[in-house]
């Protein structure tokens, strides 16, 4: 088991190796998941492979990641699963402000912040292109939020030693803690919290500093919990008002427009994540959100597990039904807390079909996007069928066709026009 933590790729893929081995069980229930966060962005999952280990032990045939602003865990995700016999689909989160309903203090699926909007691309089959326009943005993005980590830092060490307390902080300890440097104001708050733990090592004494930075009466069990001791420090130390708060940029952000084009250039399905609860302004009207995405060029939804209330649940996969609107749901996993991979709806038999459809679909578009340049999004932004139950049908069925991993890249060999010719598909 520890071989999953190991610095090594190769090890830790390795290990899962021989795990999956000794395990010797098979897939059987084909449940869904199809948002996680890895290390790549902020999880409790240490190592993409440790987070496909746990999928494996908990039945799990569609399997996504999503790690925010990053792809760079999407080769070992994909190695990890082949492993484990899993069904592998790439996506990526990243967030967009929409500047009218910001404007009208109108809020969607950020609850805190009105114009805020994040979106998913799911499917996800190639790199985005150095000197185009979407790396371009993307990349500006990417900069604006990790010189914002840098202030932070800034002023987190200048607060402890306001505080006097002799605790040497910098971005350096915050990016150490990312494998590709892709560092989020979550990795800035466990680097502190790391720092303290290092230095008052006495846990009588760690309350205290923790009472005193944060002017808050912390209790022992709060402080022993690292997720809740995270989002209490969260709270107090760098959200809005507190001593180390920073702005986010502008250029942090980028219109909802730019952001569905991005995801295009991924080869993704651009897809609107419902928050769940509260159920914001933006979100209470179900048929407005559709006609509202579908106005942007996004044609999916992906709802949450273990924050979705059941009936909520329900009436989104309704409308969905009625727009021919796939939804994939995930459990994010961006804490660390350890929770199930699969909760109550995700284990519901009224949604399980549904689901697995929709997980089917982001993986009929990943083959045929990958193999024959024939993704259900063109390039205009459209969907390729122009009726959208029919483009849900078309993909599923690719999706359930039982091909591996290692037969795409057999296929990817070939032409795309023997590709198409494979599938059956005649433009």
């Amino acid at each position: 088991m520890e071989g999953l933590f190991a610095e090594d790729k190769l090890e830790r893929l390795k290990t899962l190796q021989n795990l999956v081995s000794i395990s010797g069980k098979e897939i059987q229930n084909g449940y869904v998941n199809l948002h996680i966060h890895t290390n790549e962005s902020f999880s409790v999952f240490r190592s993409p492979t440790e987070a496909v280990w746990k999928a494996y032990n908990e039945d799990i045939e569609y399997f996504g990641i999503n790690d925010h602003y990053s792809i760079d865990g999407h080769p070992e995700f994909r190695e990890a699963c082949v492993i484990a016999g899993i069904k592998p689909v790439f996506g990526l989160e990243a967030m967009a402000m929409d500047e009218r309903s910001r404007a009208e203090g109108k809020r969607f699926n950020d609850p805190n912040n009105a114009g805020r909007t994040y979106l998913v691309g799911k499917g996800i089959t190639r790199k985005l292109k150095k000197g185009t326009k979407a790396y371009e943005i993307f990349e500006t993005m990417k900069s604006a939020i990790q010189d914002r980590n840098k202030k932070m830092a800034v002023l987190i060490d200048r607060y402890l030693k306001e505080k006097g307390f002799d605790i040497p902080f910098s971005y350096e300890d915050v990016v150490s803690l990312t494998p590709h440097g892709n560092a989020t104001e979550r990795h800035v708050v466990q680097a502190l919290c790391d720092k303290i733990d290092y230095h008052f090592p006495d846990k009588e004494e760690r309350l205290k500093v923790y009472r005193d930075i944060l002017n808050y009466d912390i209790t022992e069990k709060e402080m022993d919990d690292i997720a809740e001791l995270q989002t209490i420090v969260r709270a107090k130390m760098v959200k809005a008002g507190m001593p180390c708060y920073v702005e986010e940029d502008k250029k942090a952000f980028t219109s909802i427009e730019n952001l569905v084009y991005i995801y295009r250039e991924f080869g993704a399905v651009p897809t609107y994540p419902i928050l769940g609860k509260p159920i914001t302004e933006g979100e209470s009207d179900l048929e407005a959100l559709v006609e509202k995405v579908k106005g942007y060029g996004l044609y999916a939804f992906e709802i949450f597990d273990h924050r979705t209330e059941y009936s909520r649940a329900r009436d989104i996969i309704e409308i969905a039904k009625i727009n021919g609107f796939p939804v994939f749901v995930g459990t994010e996993h961006n804490t660390k807390k350890m929770l199930p991979l699969l909760g109550i709806l995700e284990k519901s038999e009224e949604f399980l079909g549904y689901f697995r459809k929709s997980a089917q679909f982001a993986r009929g578009h990943q083959i045929l996007s990958k193999l024959c340049n024939y993704g259900f999004v063109k390039e205009d932004g459209k969907p390729r069928i122009a009726d959208l139950h029919e483009g849900f049908d078309f993909y599923s069925e690719i999706g359930r066709m039982q091909i591996s991993e290692e037969e795409i890249d057999e296929l990817s060999k070939r032409s795309i026009e023997e590709n198409k010719k494979y599938f059956g598909i005649e433009d």
